[in-house]
């Protein structure tokens, strides 16, 4: 686990205009530092930044200016699969023709971690999220609901230093979406993983944040 710093980060986006200084600002100016083990919110309308803020924490967007620390490290320069941060998109992003046990373990894989390691972190990772009894089925047998626990699953079997959410909850129904919060809370304060979260519900900002972050127009 690590903690995040943010040091006046700023995103320019181009657009028809032909000199820097006519370009479209996404980010503006924005610095703060989120201590290890807590649970971060960044709340405000689409189109504000938030999702383009936690792009450049994972490494996936570069920022115009500005410094990125994940724990003592500079990070600017270091590519997303080297940063050891886990993300978990609002679409749930899981592999079609993979099993629900491949799909939590291809991270693991991937890093090169080894397969006994591999199959008990999945039976651990998948017990907690009670999705134990779906690990043979592929995502499109799933539920939505399903689909998004084998996200978060997927992320957390990793043990990444720093947990990044985007909207994980914005495709589910009133009623799975609050009983999800709740066992994301749960989830935190089991894993204690630094955890950055977006949303434009205030309401689950309020919910969920140790402390929030609102942003208006970057």
């Amino acid at each position: 686990m690590s903690s995040v710093k943010l040091e006046r980060i700023s995103r320019k986006f181009a657009t028809a205009a032909t000199t820097p200084e006519q370009r479209f600002m996404g980010i503006d100016d924005i610095s703060f530092e989120i201590p290890d083990g807590e649970f971060w919110v960044l709340v405000g309308p689409s189109g504000c930044g938030k999702s383009t803020l936690l792009r450049i924490i994972a490494g996936l967007e570069a920022a115009t200016s500005g410094n990125v620390y994940i724990g003592e490290r500079l990070v600017n320069q270091v590519p997303a699969r080297q940063r050891d941060v886990a993300m978990v998109f609002q679409n749930y992003a899981l592999y079609p023709h993979m099993t629900v046990a491949e799909n939590l373990g291809f991270g693991m894989q991937m890093r090169g971690i080894d397969r006994s390691t591999i199959e008990r972190r999945i039976k651990d990772v998948a017990k907690s999220l009670q999705i134990d009894m779906l690990l043979d089925r592929k995502p499109k047998q799933l539920s939505g609901g399903q689909q998004q626990r084998v996200a978060l699953g997927r992320a957390i079997a990793r043990s990444p230093q720093v947990f990044l959410l985007d909207e994980p909850l914005s495709n589910l129904d009133a009623g799975l979406r609050d009983n999800t919060r709740s066992e994301l809370q749960q989830l935190h304060q089991q894993v204690g993983i630094t955890t950055i979260y977006v949303t434009h519900d205030c309401t689950e900002a309020m919910t969920l944040a140790d402390r929030i972050v609102v942003l208006d127009r970057g």
